[in-house]
C-alpha cells in the first residue's frame, strides 16, 4: 500500500471512526482490549502490544511494570491512556495488562487493564 492509500484510509477511518479500519490497521498501536483476556493467564497474548505483569510502581504517566522473567519495565503513559475498569487506579502488585506500542525503544502505553 502506498502514501497516498494510506493517507486516504486515514481521513477515511477518522470520519468513520476507527472500527471502519481493517484488523490488521488497527493493531498498529495495539489492540482495543477493554478487559481481561483468560488467554493472557495461559501466556498466550501478542508479545509485540501486551505487556503483562504486575504492578511496581504507578505515578502519573509512569507505571513500572515488573515481568514474569523479573525484569521490571517502565512504561510511559500519555495523555489520553484509559485505564480499565474505568475510575480505578493501578496498585502496588496488582496484575496488569498494558497494551500499545514501541516507540524509540519505550512501550507507549494506550490502555491499562487491571486483573478483576
Amino acid at each position: 500500500m502506498n502514501l497516498r492509500s494510506l493517507l486516504t484510509l486515514g481521513l477515511f477511518a477518522a470520519a468513520l471512526g476507527a472500527s471502519a479500519l481493517p484488523a490488521s490497521a488497527q493493531t498498529l498501536n495495539g489492540p482495543n482490549y477493554r478487559q481481561w483476556q483468560p488467554a493472557w493467564d495461559q501466556g498466550q497474548f501478542d508479545k509485540r502490544h501486551v505487556i503483562l505483569g504486575t504492578v511496581a510502581a504507578f505515578q502519573p504517566f509512569r507505571l513500572q511494570i515488573a515481568r514474569r522473567d523479573g525484569n521490571v519495565q517502565t512504561i510511559d503513559l500519555k495523555p489520553g491512556t484509559r485505564i480499565f475498569p474505568r475510575g480505578e487506579t493501578p496498585a502496588t502488585n496488582e496484575r496488569v495488562a498494558i497494551t500499545g506500542y514501541y516507540s524509540n525503544g519505550t512501550f507507549i502505553a494506550n490502555r491499562v487493564i487491571l486483573h478483576d
